[in-house]
């Protein structure tokens, strides 16, 4: 068999990932888990790729640190329409994560998630955020 080699990087855009974490008082116990995306959803089924990235960066996330919280911070994602980014806001709980949102995707997201014509925002300072600082002190209250 001849196995072609891929490039993760490639085949996903140039979508990259960073984690931080923030430990539980002075235990090594991680409190909150920051996961933050920066690059281009490609629009519609093309960005199926960029998609896989982010989930399974979260899952990767969730399974190495085990946090008690996560933040998944998008704010620095081009996003523009595609309907599978709905798959990115289900796999979190709502009871123990924060999304945050930026000027490249809240209005997009406010569509995806509200209607093409919506006035609606997204952000609800409950579960979807524009500011880190307020994401992670409603996280520390949940």
């Amino acid at each position: 068999m001849n196995f072609k080699k891929v490039d993760l990087n490639k085949t996903c855009n140039g979508m990259n990932c960073e984690f931080s974490v923030l430990n539980l008082r002075d235990t090594h116990l991680i409190d909150i888990l920051h996961i933050k995306f920066n690059g281009i959803y490609r629009p519609g089924s093309m960005g199926k790729s960029e998609l896989g990235y982010m989930t399974g960066n979260y899952e990767l996330g969730k399974a190495v640190w085990r946090p008690f919280k996560i933040i998944i911070d998008i704010s620095e994602v081009e996003y523009k329409w595609g309907d599978d980014m709905e798959l990115l806001l289900d796999i979190s709980d709502p009871k123990s994560s924060v999304m945050i949102v930026g000027n490249k995707n809240r209005k997009a997201i406010s569509t995806l998630m509200f209607g093409m014509d919506t006035e609606k925002d997204i952000v609800d300072n409950k579960f979807i955020f524009d500011d880190l600082e307020k994401g992670i002190e409603k996280l520390k209250r949940k």
